[in-house]
């Protein structure tokens, strides 16, 4: 009976044993996960940090860049901008994205030195510059003016968390055209050759200059946008004075067609007879040339961008709500 009890006693404390060690070794483990998911979270903290540490520096450097500055350096800017650099989300023929790594070298070999402060853009020395970037992406078919900036850091072996990463986003408008107003005079096609006389700019641009319009037209070029793309060319500044032969623009695609000074001061550019321009046709022209222009009518769509009401365009600004904590 004695001996039954002792068993009875045994089995009793080793159940006691193995319950409280399953207990112990249970809590360590949910310890030992929450020091991981700590730790997880401080590296997410730290690659987030950095990231909206370049993201900010980004905007800051682009602001002074285009602020107060000819709108010719936006060509400078985008001149080694290209579709290839864009993520396959914007694949489209009128995505233009240009892409700065973590490498100082590369990003100074990319931009030249027409800005010496990006080129000396200063990267956070705990990232891995293989997986590390800024990138720019605009729509130079609908919103040339509307820039997508998104920042990725990844932290580098020397990071007790190597291989966090984080990216964020901020969306700017940058001053590259300008809040479109209806002009008070319509042009209607005219029943017979009319003389090449220069009309003001205002009354049919508005507030948009011609340097931003080149600007646009350029940007166009260099994404490889033509009236046989889709979407197609819409901005053709041309400084050239022979005759163009192309039909360009349609009612749902219109364009607008600037002969430019350069162009007039040779001579009055003609349009051939065959040629079927939908949008607008203008000429830059100081000296009332006389040759004939046969189709000239008004449509804004083609130079028509949008931006929200009482916003400054003459100065970067960020677009309201664009922010985002992820990837693209």
């Amino acid at each position: 009976m004695k001996q039954q009890g002792g068993m009875a006693t045994l089995w009793t404390a080793s159940c006691l044993i193995f319950i409280t060690s399953l207990l112990a070794w249970m809590t360590l483990r949910s310890v030992m996960s929450e020091t991981r998911r700590s730790q997880q979270q401080f590296y997410a903290a730290q690659a987030f940090a950095n990231s909206e540490s370049l993201l900010e520096t980004s905007i800051a450097l682009i602001d002074s860049t285009y602020s107060g500055q000819d709108i010719a350096i936006d060509t400078a800017f985008w001149r080694n901008a290209s579709r290839s650099q864009c993520p396959a989300s914007h694949a489209a023929l009128q995505w233009q994205c240009l892409k700065w790594s973590g490498s100082g070298l590369a990003l100074a070999l990319a931009l030249g030195n027409f800005d010496q402060r990006i080129a000396e853009l200063q990267w956070p020395e705990s990232i891995d510059p293989a997986n590390s970037f800024v990138l720019f992406v605009r729509d130079v078919k609908m919103s040339p003016h509307k820039v997508k900036i998104m920042a990725q850091v990844s932290l580098n072996a020397e990071q007790a968390g190597v291989g966090s990463r984080a990216t964020v986003q901020q969306s700017v408008y940058i001053p590259l055209s300008s809040p479109w107003i209806p002009p008070p005079l319509e042009i209607s096609p005219p029943t017979k050759p009319t003389g090449c006389i220069p009309l003001e700019w205002q009354k049919l641009f508005g507030s948009i200059s011609p340097a931003q319009l080149k600007a646009i037209s350029d940007a166009q070029v260099q994404n490889d946008l033509s009236n046989l793309t889709q979407p197609s060319r819409s901005v053709y500044w041309i400084d050239s004075p022979h005759t163009w032969t192309q039909s360009l623009g349609s009612q749902n695609s219109p364009v607008v067609l600037i002969f430019s000074a350069n162009a007039c001061a040779v001579q009055c550019p003609q349009i051939a007879t065959s040629a079927a321009i939908t949008g607008m046709v203008y000429f830059q022209s100081a000296n009332a040339c006389q040759n004939p222009v046969p189709l000239l009518t008004s449509n804004p769509e083609a130079y028509h961008y949008d931006w929200p009401a009482g916003i400054d365009a003459r100065r970067v600004q960020r677009v309201s709500g664009s922010w985002k904590n992820a990837g693209f």
